[in-house]
């Protein structure tokens, strides 16, 4: 059977309808379609014997085409276009846009995810376990004040290396925990002893009774123990002195009604203010030493000091110095300096002090 669609012409082959049976050697004839049609039927056709090259251009129309027929492959690139879709394209971007109802569960992996795309407003709470940190992840800076509590700890985490110096405090030891292998030798001193808390049992030697038997002797007595608080009034005499005194001073107190001298008193100078303190009309002629009170401040600088001597650079160990400790702070001595008949000193006043007071409390004769 040869059959040939396009502008060849079909050839007429002799069929069971003409009425020759067996193989026809016979050449064929040429044979029209509308001849074709009506005498040869599709239950004259084998199998499989209608190729691409017999089909007219357009012959496959819409009714030819079994249902599903057409797949992927069937399409060519490019050929699917809009007007060709029951429903509408879609088009970048997407609008509107996607709703989590039309992602499926689990579509969206790992590779799917832009870098530093999920932040904390998108991790629900409790999500973040221990299998999801990497080792070393959480630093302290990571942590919120008082997040650690004590049940978060393992025993034994907490070693000497751990603890801040001076971070046990009184109230963190329970009660009889120091004991006495961990106190440092020579660690107990006289203010951590409470009053009355050493008693007799306490002692390795016997308390002395009162009165002391033998009486303390000269070489029980440290060098310059005994102060003139110690020394009952009248208890020195004249058997006592090892020198023989000359002439007996006289202290002259006097009542200050107000400031003798303040800041204008003392301009700053670049060294020694030489007689620059005149006492002389508050000491009266004749006195050998006077007796001062000085207060002084800085504000801004500690160790800020006012020096007052006797007159003349020859005396100049017979001073008075105030220094000021911290900033801020008043300080002040009380001193006894020695005079000359003009009755005049000498002063030292640093840049640094913004307050100066000295009063003449009095003066010995």
């Amino acid at each position: 059977m040869n059959i040939v669609a396009g502008p060849t012409t079909l050839l007429k082959i002799p069929s069971k309808k003409r009425g020759i049976k067996g193989v026809c050697n016979t050449p064929p004839t040429p044979l029209d379609r509308g001849e074709f049609k009506e005498d040869y039927m599709s239950d004259t056709l084998k199998p499989l014997s209608v190729k691409t090259e017999h089909l007219a251009p357009k012959a496959v129309t819409n009714g030819k085409l079994g249902d599903k027929c057409v797949t992927t492959d069937k399409i060519a690139d490019g050929a699917v276009t809009q007007e060709k879709l029951s429903v509408p394209a879609v088009t970048r971007p997407i609008s509107p846009p996607i709703e989590s109802t039309e992602i499926k569960d689990g579509a969206i992996k790992t590779d799917k995810v832009a870098g530093n795309a999920i932040t904390t407003d998108k991790i629900a709470p409790l999500q973040i376990t221990s299998e999801k940190l990497q080792d070393g992840a959480v630093t302290r800076d990571k942590i919120r004040d008082g997040a650690v509590t004590k049940e978060k700890m393992a025993d034994g985490t907490i070693g000497t290396a751990e603890i801040i110096d001076g971070a046990i405090t009184a109230s963190k030891l329970a009660a009889n925990s120091v004991t006495s292998a961990k106190i440092a030798a020579g660690a107990v001193k006289t203010s951590e002893i409470a009053d009355a808390s050493i008693t007799p049992a306490k002692l390795s030697f016997p308390i002395p009774t009162r009165p002391l038997v033998p009486p303390i002797v000269a070489a029980e007595i440290a060098t310059d123990a005994v102060e003139t608080a110690k020394i009952k009034d009248g208890a020195v005499t004249p058997a006592k002195l090892s020198f023989v005194p000359t002439a007996v001073g006289v202290y002259v107190p006097r009542d200050c009604a107000g400031i003798d001298f303040d800041n204008d008193a003392f301009p700053v100078t670049d060294d020694w203010a030489i007689d620059g303190l005149n006492l002389s009309a508050i000491v009266p002629a004749g006195a050998k030493a006077v007796h001062l009170n000085i207060w002084v401040r800085s504000t801004t600088l500690a160790g800020d000091a006012l020096i007052i001597r006797s007159n003349g650079t020859t005396k100049s160990m017979n001073r008075a110095t105030v220094v000021v400790p911290v900033a801020g702070q008043f300080a002040y001595i009380d001193a006894i300096i020695n005079v000359d008949a003009d009755r005049r000193l000498d002063y030292l006043r640093y840049s640094g002090l913004e307050y100066v007071r000295v009063n003449v409390l009095g003066w010995f004769i």
